[in-house]
């Protein structure tokens, strides 16, 4: 952590660099789940919304590795929980993706303004992906009832 933080004091606009594939510093620290350096480079300042070519923010690298704590750390810093790739994927999508997502899904699933019924570009919504590849798709039902009470 030293390290990252002598190189950005001496190369500040090393924040936001992207790769070939657009990737930040902060795509490559949720692909990783290195809570630390997150919470690090937000606070400097590194673009929670940055895209990748596919159209990929830091939230959907962490959902796509189902790192529940760096969704939680990225959403609390205000990441748009309905963010679409270039392929139409929400973070929710990608979550529905994973056989063993149970934590990042009830997180977004009880999200207030998280889009369940959102459409990819293959005509899935991500109960039907979780349906597919999930044992966790009844947390759809069950939530749902739960937010009409609250």
């Amino acid at each position: 952590m030293k390290r990252l933080e002598i190189l950005l004091d001496k190369n500040p606009d090393l924040m936001n660099v992207i790769d070939k594939d657009g990737y930040t510093p902060l795509h490559r620290a949720c692909y990783g789940n290195h809570v630390n350096i997150i919470h690090y480079l937000l606070s400097r300042g590194a673009k929670i919304d940055a895209k990748t070519i596919d159209g990929w923010e830091p939230l959907h690298s962490a959902c796509c590795w189902n790192n529940v704590d760096c969704i939680s750390m990225l959403i609390s810093n205000g990441a748009n929980v309905n963010a679409m790739t270039n392929g139409n994927q929400s973070p929710l999508h990608l979550v529905c993706a994973s056989s063993h997502n149970s934590p990042a899904l009830q997180l977004l699933l009880l999200h207030p303004d998280v889009n369940k019924t959102a459409v990819n570009s293959s005509g899935d919504t991500p109960q039907m992906i979780a349906e597919r590849t999930g044992k966790y798709y009844p947390l759809f039902e069950m939530i749902e009832p739960c937010l009409n009470e609250i």
